[in-house]
């Protein structure tokens, strides 16, 4: 096997644990979790949405979830409201601190991401982008196929 390929697992942990590091540092500053930080940024896209739809975004469980929004919700981050037409379905909002500190958050990954490309070309990082994309895309068909090969073979499916 050549030696890029052999590398390449190395690489990509390498890449992850060294930007997450950097990223948690920073984090630091506001007292948040990465997984938190995760969080804001996806209400940051689209504010007010369900505890349900935000799980389903971040891929994690209904109880993380509520773990996560218990935490925001306690360090003035977020607000729960009920929905007017289901009071049983709860809209996760932004609060005037996180709006406040956003442009600080906006800042600082750009830093990150400047930081961690420093040295390419704006065409190598589209590229780079592009290509860490498929990667991505063919790991979920991956698990998914996965997933799907283990319920027939447990007979769930």
């Amino acid at each position: 096997m050549p030696d890029s390929e052999d590398k390449l697992g190395f690489l990509f942990h390498d890449v992850a644990r060294f930007r997450s590091i950097v990223f948690d540092d920073f984090m630091q500053t506001y007292d948040l979790t990465r997984a938190q930080w995760w969080t804001l940024a996806n209400l940051y896209r689209r504010d007010g949405m369900t505890q349900r739809d935000l799980a389903e975004q971040l891929e994690i469980g209904a109880v993380t979830m509520s773990g996560l929004i218990d935490r925001l919700e306690a360090q003035g981050w977020v607000e729960r409201r009920d929905e007017p037409k289901d009071r049983r379905v709860k809209r996760v909002w932004l609060t005037r601190r996180a709006e406040e500190i956003r442009p600080s958050m906006v800042k600082n990954v750009n830093n990150i991401n400047g930081t961690s490309t420093k040295g390419l070309s704006k065409d190598q990082v589209d590229s780079l982008v592009g290509m860490l994309r498929v990667v991505r895309t063919n790991l979920l068909s991956e698990l998914n196929g996965h997933s799907d090969t283990e319920r027939k073979k447990h007979g769930t499916a």
